[in-house]
């Protein structure tokens, strides 16, 4: 008997028709549509033995964030893995090490498994995640080499050449970087990792009128509500800001961001963009003598708390530190920071070291404490990379260090982190700090030079938020 391949050549221990529905929910699983679970259930209905459809549905259900059924799913892999195929074996090993808390099981039985099959893309999303969040210091250039070693063996996949793209612009290389993803968009439009990839390399190049013309276009194909549509509009949302349109920013995240607005969205991601995206509205309005409050912060700071009660994922617990900063919820970053430390004395591996540190300096900046804010986050700086996320998510944490600075009168920092921003492209925000700590040096024509390049390129900002009211202000 000739047994069914997925989309990848390698065989699938099950029937043609449950093949075909598991094709369509792993295809829709890596392109972020809808569907998923309807796919992949559809496949166990029609073969309740497949051992590999329950190992992809546990996989979905763990990327969601839904941590018990994950593990149902892999136990009962793994008692049907016994009938299948080494590879499909290995594939309920690889999700029961996640999925049961044995995550760090999880990295040597996925290098196993791609020396052996290298063109297995459900392992690659895992090795993904895992490296992703987890990766260390090293990250962005440990993803780079593993795209660059395996992408003999995928090709011209367009699901591949989405990722390759992502680990290019992660390290800078951005003419490679948008080679390889506008040729994936061109082998399946449909594709929200490559809309992502896009969204990446124009933010990179800080090409914000082009990024935000191109994810607007974008989505309009894309289903609303789809698995990517929240984090894709948070990208928008970053466009927005950049460009000086705070309310319509504010107006996506009410929309489609906030806490309970998607559906489909997982947890995690539902912390870190809503609150990352506050924080800057928090950040930026302040300068212009506004608050940043906004009702859904506690709505944030709960779903933290009920989808990750345990501190421990680092990403959550800064994004959720956020949250409570902006609340002045001390009792709460007490418990985070209490949290952290135990996590620390278990043996985590960034909780104390890292993690800690970012959610104490984010409690100082809270509570107006400038000076305690920029030495915390100016003593981590090198480490933020092990937070996970992206370079993009992780310019939050260096926007706070540089508004930090220049609240403490720590204007020389201030003056050196600038540099480098601006050396990677000018920013209207960027320059509008610029000319604030040249302000402080009492260098006035340097100061007006950078104000009146600002309000140039906010021409067409929101003229009503506190930010681009004291830009005005300082230009004229």
């Amino acid at each position: 008997m000739t047994l069914p391949n997925d989309a990848w050549g390698l065989p699938l221990t099950t029937s043609e028709e449950a093949a075909e529905a598991y094709r369509l929910g792993v295809d829709r699983m890596l392109s972020y549509q809808l569907g998923v679970d309807e796919a992949l259930g559809r496949s166990i209905e029609l073969d309740p033995n497949f051992a590999l459809a329950h190992s992809q549905l546990g996989l979905f259900r763990l990327f969601r964030g839904n941590g018990k059924l994950a593990a149902e799913l892999a136990n009962t892999a793994h008692e049907l893995a016994e009938q299948a195929s080494p590879r499909e074996q290995r594939h309920a090993a690889i999700l029961g090490a996640a999925a049961r808390g044995k995550a760090s099981e999880a990295p040597a039985l996925i290098d196993a498994h791609l020396d052996e099959t290298p063109r297995d893309a459900p392992i690659v999303l895992q090795w993904l995640g895992g490296n992703f969040y987890g990766g260390g210091v090293e990250k962005r250039e440990r993803m780079l080499e593993q795209f660059d070693r395996l992408a003999p063996s995928f090709g011209d996949d367009w699901w591949f050449l989405s990722w390759h793209a992502f680990a290019n612009h992660e390290m800078d290389e951005l003419e490679t970087a948008r080679q390889l993803v506008e040729r994936s968009l061109e082998l399946r439009r449909q594709n929200g990792q490559a809309a992502h990839a896009m969204s990446h390399v124009f933010f990179e190049e800080h090409d914000i009128d082009g990024g935000a013309g191109f994810l607007g276009e974008w989505l309009t194909d894309f289903p609303e509500r789809a698995g990517f549509y929240r984090h894709l509009t948070w990208h928008q949302a970053l466009f927005l800001l950049a460009n000086g349109k705070r309310s319509e920013a504010l107006a996506l995240h009410d929309d489609t961001i906030r806490p309970g607005a998607d559906e489909h969205g997982d947890a995690l991601g539902g912390v870190a963009d809503a609150a990352s995206l506050l924080w800057r509205c928090r950040l930026h309005d302040s300068v212009g003598g506004g608050n940043g409050g906004h009702p859904d912060w506690r709505e944030i700071a709960e779903l933290a708390e009920s989808a990750f009660p345990r501190p421990g994922t680092a990403w959550v617990d800064v994004h959720r530190a956020m949250a409570l900063a902006a609340l002045g919820d001390q009792a709460g970053l007490g418990a985070l920071i209490d949290g952290l430390r135990e996590a620390a004395d278990r043996g985590h591996p960034t909780a104390g070291l890292v993690v800690a540190p970012v959610v104490e300096a984010l409690a100082a900046f809270g509570q107006g404490d400038y000076e305690a804010a920029a030495e915390g986050l100016s003593d981590v700086r090198d480490l933020i990379v092990t937070l996970g996320g992206s370079n993009a998510q992780r310019d939050v944490f260096e926007e706070t260090l540089v508004e930090a600075s220049l609240r403490a009168g720590r204007t020389e920092e201030a003056l050196e982190l600038l540099r480098e921003r601006l050396d990677r492209g000018a920013t209207a925000r960027d320059l509008f700090r610029w000319g604030r700590a040249q302000t402080a040096r009492s260098e006035m024509d340097e100061a007006k030079q950078a104000f009146r390049r600002a309000a140039e390129l906010w021409a067409n900002g929101d003229l009503e938020s506190p930010e681009l009211r004291a830009l005005q202000e300082a230009a004229a």
